[in-house]
């Protein structure tokens, strides 16, 4: 079976699965390669963290919608040993022939008897696995309206008996509905529910401080809202556009580079500049998030990477570095959302050194003022699909010591407080490698909302100037 590494690229959740998946053939983790004689099933079993190897398949008994399965626990899909399966595929490894186990047979009789239509209905070639799609789509968004429903439940019954009493509960019966909502294919509304249980739970220790926990919740009604209205179009086959589709990663979709490029995601050729890169852990879902935050052109933006690295799987997915090369991507996906969106960028990128028309053109995407700035900040921060963070650039006349801290000035002589990054310390100005940095440069900010002083914090990440970038972070 010919199988190229483009396509298997397009199954990817994200370029990391790629990483790992390749170096499981490259490492001979593979102990066994099984194929059918007609080339529709293939198997491998590959060693993991276990005691026992995991059984990892591929059945294109229809090549245009192939069925993958592992027996490992990855919430990815297809997960690292399914995409090395392909690879082994692609790179012709020595699979031995075998039969097609029973199961799965069985399998594939219920997936044709769900499947067949009459003899007597003529349809195009396509037409039949484009049905049974569009069937189960229909069935998962049905199951995600219950699931939103279980959950407008839970909030309306929270307001009744008030935010206190919910602080003040033992939260397990939260944490359990928070389980179910997988039950209902929802991991979106799944990780809002445990990030309000973890402000719930700090607002225990924090003498009643309850903004996070009013925060939280005003964001998770907004998508169960937003939620039930979008799935309510895709089940009456209604149009909808790039922007209410972001809708979908506050229910948890996961998006392959297949997805995207059907969704229309794709925004062709672009280059890649880092600008800032930080490493954090999110203890409230026990995962350390890596983020890369680049400068996209010609379409001027600041979007972001996200690489996540779940605590009890950490050790066996190697962690991202910060990039100081340019990369020029013969396509970049950007997922639908607000804000700086997350991307992807396929694998067969080339990097170059960075020369001063890059220098240029970032600072001339840099806002003028820190009024306008702030003012597209907080319009983008009101979208309950934006984490609380929005990276901006913005010009600035002078940054200088005031009081105890760090203040930038616009070259309108507005001011701007500064506050450090998580790591950092904002002394590190004191210290850069040129003092005139701190005149008539560009900066990466990093701006958020704090519930507890009911504020906009900007968080300094990097300086530019026509020669450098200056990371205050790595």
């Amino acid at each position: 079976m010919e199988i190229k590494e483009s396509w298997i690229a397009e199954q990817a959740v994200n370029a990391n699965a790629l990483k790992n998946a390749k170096a499981l053939v490259q490492s001979g983790k593979f102990v066994r390669l099984v194929r059918s004689e007609d080339d529709t099933f293939y198997r491998g079993e590959c060693q993991g963290s276990g005691s026992s190897n995991y059984t990892t398949s591929a059945d294109f008994l229809d090549p245009a919608h192939p069925v993958f399965r592992c027996s490992c626990p990855s919430r990815q899909f297809p997960c690292k040993h399914s995409l090395g399966l392909l690879y082994a595929i692609a790179q012709k490894a020595a699979f031995e022939t075998g039969a097609i186990p029973e199961d799965i047979l069985r399998k594939r009789e219920r997936l044709a008897k769900r499947s067949t239509q009459p003899e007597t209905v003529a349809e195009p070639p396509q037409a039949k696995p484009k049905k049974t799609k569009k069937t189960a789509n229909k069935k998962r968004w049905l199951k995600q309206l219950e699931g939103l429903d279980v959950c407008d439940r839970m909030l309306r019954d929270l307001v009744r008996s008030g935010v206190s009493a919910f602080v003040n509960n033992s939260l397990k019966d939260y944490e359990a509905l928070a389980k179910q909502m997988n039950d209902y294919y929802l991991p979106g509304i799944q990780r809002q529910l445990v990030t309000l249980i973890a402000a719930a739970r700090t607002a225990q220790t924090s003498e009643g401080t309850y903004d996070a926990v009013f925060t939280e919740l005003l964001r998770l009604n907004q998508t169960v809202k937003q939620g039930r209205q979008y799935l309510n179009k895709k089940l009456q086959d209604q149009p909808v556009t790039p922007e209410e589709k972001g809708i979908e990663e506050g229910l948890g979709t996961i998006w392959n580079l297949s997805d995207l490029k059907e969704q229309g995601f794709e925004i062709g050729e672009q280059s890649l500049i880092q600008l800032g890169f930080r490493v954090r852990y999110d203890s409230a879902h026990q995962e350390t998030v890596e983020e890369g935050f680049w400068f996209v052109h010609p379409l001027n933006e600041i979007h972001k990477t996200i690489h996540i690295r779940p605590k009890k799987a950490e050790k066996y997915i190697r962690e991202e570095d910060s990039v100081l090369m340019k990369i020029k991507a013969p396509a970049v996906y950007l997922y639908p959302g607000a804000g700086n969106r997350r991307l992807r960028y396929e694998e067969t990128r080339t990097t170059e050194p960075l020369n001063g028309d890059d220098y240029a053109r970032i600072r001339q995407a840099a806002g003028e003022t820190l009024e306008t700035v702030i003012k597209v900040v907080k319009n983008k921060l009101k979208n309950p699909f934006v984490k609380n963070e929005v990276a901006a650039l913005i010009a600035y006349a002078e940054i200088r010591r005031q009081d105890e801290g760090f203040v930038m000035l616009d070259r309108q002589g507005e001011a701007l407080a500064l506050s450090p990054l998580e790591g950092m310390s904002l002394m590190a100005l004191t210290a850069l490698p040129e003092q005139k940095l701190l005149a008539d440069q560009c900066a990466l900010l990093l701006f958020s909302y704090e519930a507890q002083t009911h504020r906009l914090i900007a968080k300094p990440m990097s300086l530019i100037s026509a020669e450098h970038i200056v990371r205050l972070l790595y």
